[in-house]
């Protein structure tokens, strides 16, 4: 990767990491910088997910999750965590060379008897990391 990398990390770069990623390359700095995701370990990819970018009109069918295998903190400028999980690892896997933010998302909150209920808490989290971008990166595109 070049200077100006982004990598964004939750848990397993099934939701949290893959909405930030997606959403971050609607933002207009997302043409000036290489991004990416990962999580601590490799999770499954989460149609929610898929579904709640899908209404934006961002196609994520493609993503693989992926894990930290292969990467190396001197590749990125800036590491962004949404677990405490995905933070202290990246606190110990960086080891301060590179800018690391904290933001705490939750994780979805998944109702067997309600679709529209678990649905409605992925939107809530896209809402959030949407927002959170917007204020520290800027406007989309």
């Amino acid at each position: 990767m070049s200077s100006g990398a982004i990598l964004f990390v939750c848990t397993q770069n099934a939701v949290r990491s893959v909405i930030a990623e997606a959403l971050f390359r609607q933002l207009k700095v997302a043409a000036h910088l290489n991004v990416m995701s990962c999580g601590v370990r490799v999770g499954a990819p989460d149609g929610f997910a898929m579904a709640v970018l899908d209404e934006l009109g961002i196609n994520v069918t493609e993503h693989e999750p992926r894990d930290f295998e292969g990467l190396s903190a001197d590749d990125f400028t800036h590491i962004i965590s949404f677990s405490s999980e995905a933070r202290d690892f990246v606190t110990d896997w960086s080891d301060g060379r590179v800018r690391h933010d904290y933001w705490p998302v939750e994780p979805p909150q998944i109702s067997e008897r309600n679709r529209a209920a678990t649905l409605e808490s992925y939107k809530l989290i896209r809402d959030k990391i949407a927002t959170q971008l917007t204020q520290v990166f800027g406007s989309t595109a």
